[in-house]
């Protein structure tokens, strides 16, 4: 199976890497040496990218916090996002539509960094 060309998600640069499978669930990422940002180089989070596919570790559902026992719970999606919607709802209508903010990288594309400032304004009502 050939490689797929594609961009690291981690920096501003975008470096150029090429992904693959590896087995039934794996991801191995190798060089792509005619990209001209790196020329097949990469740091070492984009080197080790496709391990945090299949880590054990990681998150595969939203956790949210029981209030009575204050452990972590797994959760819908649908009850996680109501949860964060009613949290800065509350939190908006106390202190004003600034409380909250966002941010946003370097790694962000023009189009995308667009978008998060349109959903700040009209979503959020914030002007940050």
């Amino acid at each position: 199976m050939s490689a797929t060309p594609t961009h690291c998600p981690y920096c501003s640069l975008q470096c150029g890497m090429k992904v693959q499978r590896k087995g039934r669930a794996g991801i191995e990422v190798a060089a792509w040496e005619q990209f001209p940002v790196n020329e097949g180089a990469l740091c070492r989070k984009g080197w080790t990218a496709g391990e945090l596919r299949g880590t054990r570790e990681r998150l595969t559902t939203p956790l949210v916090r029981d209030r009575a026992t204050g452990e972590l719970r797994a959760a819908g999606w649908d009850e996680a996002l109501d949860l964060v919607a009613g949290r800065i709802t509350a939190l908006q209508a106390e202190h004003g539509k600034d409380t909250v903010a966002v941010f946003g990288g370097g790694g962000l594309t023009n189009e995308k960094s667009y978008q998060l400032g349109k959903f700040a304004r009209v979503a959020l009502g914030t002007s940050q």
